[in-house]
């Protein structure tokens, strides 16, 4: 008589991410991408970019809400405490981050970014106080899940979207300096948003060749691109 074996979850053992995500492994991430069909992809990847374009460059770091200097809507936040990071500059010192194991290591790796950038003596300051204050960074789930990161206007706390738990740890860097540059003035004011996204297109435009950008980066430099940034942010619900 044969046996059957039950079948069992084949997830059940994939990693997860603090926020009980599960994490595929990249080799088969890269094989699945692989096999599937060349024109799935191209099918696939022109829906995305054109579902992402059709939100205004101006739109896509809503004004801030809820106590976040971007609104994001509704945000998930795991609970593991905050440790500190091993500081890559004197800069970032202070600076601590929360997650797993994965996370910690990519979130420091961020921060290591951005000690290879040139900040201005004013980012530079906002980024030494936030880890005078022993800042927190640390990735969160928005319910509006296009948006890059936001920071916390009651303490110093950045969350960034959890999706770059998996990408280029790098990416990280002009967001905490986007981030950090909002939270040192009045987030709702269209000038405010214009100098954190001017500030983070520099970090981008030092750490990444044209290959390499997240689109947050593209979007920074989009916006600033623009005719009249502050009436497109105006527009946009920024005063």
């Amino acid at each position: 008589m044969s046996m059957v074996r039950p079948s069992q979850d084949p997830w059940r053992h994939a990693p997860s991410g603090e926020l009980q995500d599960q994490i595929l492994p990249r080799w088969f991430v890269l094989t699945a991408l692989i096999s599937i069909p060349l024109a799935a992809i191209v099918l696939i990847a022109a829906f995305l970019v054109a579902r992402s374009d059709e939100v205004p460059v101006a739109e896509r770091r809503p004004p801030p809400a809820a106590g976040y200097t971007t609104g994001v809507g509704d945000v998930v936040v795991g609970d593991t405490s905050p440790q500190p990071a091993d500081p890559a500059c004197p800069a970032v010192a202070g600076v601590r981050v929360a997650g797993t194991e994965a996370d910690r290591e990519s979130l420091t790796a961020g921060l290591a970014a951005v000690c290879s950038a040139e900040l201005e003596p004013a980012v530079r300051d906002l980024v030494e106080d936030f880890g005078a204050a022993e800042g927190v960074v640390r990735f969160a789930s928005f319910s509006d899940t296009g948006v890059d990161s936001t920071a916390s206007r009651d303490e110093p706390l950045i969350l960034l979207n959890a999706r770059f738990a998996v990408t280029d740890p790098a990416w990280i860097a002009p967001l905490v300096v986007h981030d950090l540059v909002a939270g040192g003035g009045d987030p709702a004011l269209a000038t405010t948003a214009v100098a954190a996204r001017t500030a983070e297109a520099e970090v981008c435009g030092q750490l990444f060749d044209d290959a390499r950008p997240s689109r947050g980066c593209q979007d920074a430099q989009a916006l600033l691109d623009l005719d009249d940034p502050l009436a497109a942010l105006s527009e946009s619900g920024y005063r």
